[in-house]
């Protein structure tokens, strides 16, 4: 299979910067553990391991807290009466699981002797239900509970020899599969000190997340006035990618519990949602419909599991997210972009490197590859390059939507002039009937004259200046019929009376075969530096629709009104005017109340005044019939 050059470059260009934009976000190490003790552990099938503790180089370095879980089926026990049952403690296991609800589980954390006073931020995530109405923490040492970057975090004053040593902690059973779980403890310098180093990494975040947020907003704005399904579908994807990098980066704060905004269920939820509508969007951009009938099944196929999941992980876990199967979901999107780009698309080599960006990092983020290494995750990355690159795809397919309307506006144009044809060729027929028979009289009779031979020099010099004339009548016809249909691309000065009067030659034959009076009234004339036959084409239109309604109705004596007034022409008829509710929708394309009529000629009007001619046209009910008003700007 051959691959483009555009392609090729694309792709490898995407990889590049991509790679080059994490190696960034990987240069800032976590290497600052002064006054900081971290304890670490990884869940494993449902299970807690612990993997490592590390502990500050001056402050913590020769304590050694320990930490002690008691699991019972007894509601008897409270922290008046905890102390009692000391002995069923046991030391905190390697592999422990928080999810049996029949079970109530007590933490007990020693501090040990050489614990020193001071105010302390603990930092928790992982155990989420730490449940502090039962903690034997007391009044005098100010707890406070506080979320920030993303954690839960408490802190309470500790002074050495006055307060316990042992606190006890009622912990709450729930349903957990992260796989980070943690309990860190800091002073409270060192904790505002990594607040103020992490600012200007906060304030990247921020701009990254108001791309994104500016991206969705953007292109829900052009759905709004478009109604393309596309902008729709990736302003959608982009409102819960938002949401989903809000949450892991931790910017939001509150004093509270993150309540629905913190649970596995939301998270689950907004990153299956953020998928689904990644696979909508690539639907309808890459019109995978009509492209290939393989490709739209297997993505029909894809957001039924993605929606079931989502439905799933809502009262359980995620499968695609417990088995990181994201990554894997994005192959279809890439294969479906290289399709379409290699079928000559090129809106879709942007599509294509934005998803190979974003791949990318959904990658090293959903398995965790050198992940403790990075401050923040890749997919802070990931995103913003591939919303730019979206909005890019996005705008190329504006582009060409453009340019597909314009071409068919100018098709629109040609149907229009094509379905006029038929009657003014019919005009021609008939003005070129008469002078051709007087021809034929003409040869006839110089014929007969030489047979006879009478030669009279006077006469044939006469009978020759008669044939000129009308064969000179007969050019005219043609040219002005020519001029008509020939668009002519650059503008000239005429005037409006001018042009009122060469359409009207052009349908003299129509008016005078239906028996239609015409009465122009010059008020005002004004000179134009515009395309002639555009006007023309406009008067022409108006003028054979008052001719059919006419016909239609038997109107007798009909009569049409042409009222030149310098900006303003108006053409009104005693047709008897149209219906209300029909007249809402006379500039619609194809809109039309008369059998083998196209419903273009209206439409087409409008859209000449608008465009070449900058000025309006407007329909409504006059006294006798329909007046059609033409106001140049």
């Amino acid at each position: 299979m051959k691959v483009s050059k555009e392609i090729l470059v694309t792709s490898f260009l995407s990889i590049f910067i991509t790679l080059l934009l994490v190696s960034f976000i990987k240069s800032t190490q976590k290497n600052d553990i002064n006054e900081y003790a971290y304890i670490a552990l990884y869940k494993k099938d449902g299970r807690i391991n612990v993997s490592k503790v590390i502990k500050g180089e001056k402050l913590f370095k020769n304590i050694n807290p320990q930490f002690y879980l008691l699991k019972t089926k007894s509601d008897s026990i409270t922290l008046q009466n905890i102390s009692l049952y000391d002995d069923k403690f046991k030391p905190f296991p390697t592999k422990e699981r928080f999810q049996n609800s029949d079970l109530n589980y007590w933490l007990k954390v020693d501090l040990g002797t050489n614990f020193p006073s001071g105010r302390f931020i603990y930092t928790y995530d992982g155990i989420d239900g730490i449940d502090f109405s039962q903690s034997s923490i007391k009044a005098s040492q100010s707890l406070e509970k506080f979320n920030f970057n993303g954690k839960k975090n408490i802190v309470f004053t500790y002074r050495k020899g006055d307060d316990p040593s042992i606190y006890y902690f009622k912990l709450i059973s729930k349903k957990d599969d992260a796989n980070l779980v943690f309990i860190s403890v800091s002073t409270m310098d060192r904790f505002y000190s990594y607040i103020n180093k992490t600012l200007p990494l906060r304030f990247f975040l921020g701009i990254i997340i108001g791309i994104v947020i500016m991206a969705g907003i953007y292109n829900g704005a052009i759905y709004f006035f478009n109604r393309d399904r596309a902008f729709l579908y990736y302003a959608l994807m982009q409102l819960f990618m938002v949401q989903t990098l809000i949450l892991i980066s931790g910017l939001l704060v509150c004093s509270k519990s993150y309540m629905l905004f913190s649970s596995e269920s939301y998270y689950n939820f907004i990153v299956l949602a953020t998928a689904l509508f990644a696979g909508l969007f690539a639907i309808e951009f890459l019109d995978i419909k009509n492209f290939s009938k393989v490709l739209f099944l297997v993505f029909q196929v894809a957001l039924i599991l993605i929606a079931l999941d989502m439905i799933i992980g809502i009262f359980d876990h995620s499968f695609i997210l417990k088995y990181h199967l994201l990554p894997i979901l994005i192959l279809p999107l890439l294969y479906a972009g290289y399709k379409r780009a290699q079928a000559g698309y090129k809106a879709a080599l942007f599509y294509l490197a934005g998803w190979i960006s974003l791949g990318i990092t959904t990658f090293i983020d959903g398995y965790r590859i050198d992940y403790e290494r990075y401050l923040i995750s890749p997919l802070f990355i990931g995103v913003p390059v591939e919303a730019i690159l979206f909005s890019l795809a996005l705008s190329y397919k504006m582009r060409m939507i453009a340019k597909e309307k314009e071409e068919q506006k100018e098709l629109l144009i040609h149907q229009s002039k094509l379905a006029s044809m038929g009657e003014l060729l019919g005009n021609i027929a008939h003005q070129w009937r008469q002078p051709l028979t007087f021809l034929g009289y003409t040869f006839m009779n110089m014929k007969e004259t030489l047979k006879s031979s009478q030669f009279d020099k006077k006469y044939f010099e006469k009978k020759l200046d008669e044939a000129e004339k009308q064969l000179l009548y007969l050019s005219q016809t043609i040219d002005d019929f020519k001029d008509f249909y020939v668009p002519k691309k650059e503008k000239e000065i005429f005037s409006l009376h001018e042009a009122i009067k060469e359409t009207l030659e052009i349908a003299k034959d129509m008016l005078i075969s239906n028996d239609i009076e015409i009465d122009i009234i010059l008020r005002e004339d004004r000179q134009l530096y515009s395309y002639k036959n555009d006007i023309k084409h406009v008067v022409l239109n108006l003028l054979t629709n008052a001719k059919e309604a006419f016909v239609e109705r038997k109107v007798k004596n009909p009569k049409i009104t042409i009222s030149i007034d310098k900006n303003t022409i108006t053409i009104s008829d005693n047709a008897g005017g149209i219906d209300k509710n029909i007249i809402e929708h006379i500039f619609e394309p194809y809109f039309t109340t008369k059998e083998g009529n196209s419903g273009i000629g209206l439409y087409i009007s409008k859209m000449i005044l608008e465009k070449n001619l900058q000025a309006t046209i407007s329909i409504d009910n006059g006294k006798n019939g329909i007046v059609s008003k033409i106001e140049f700007l």
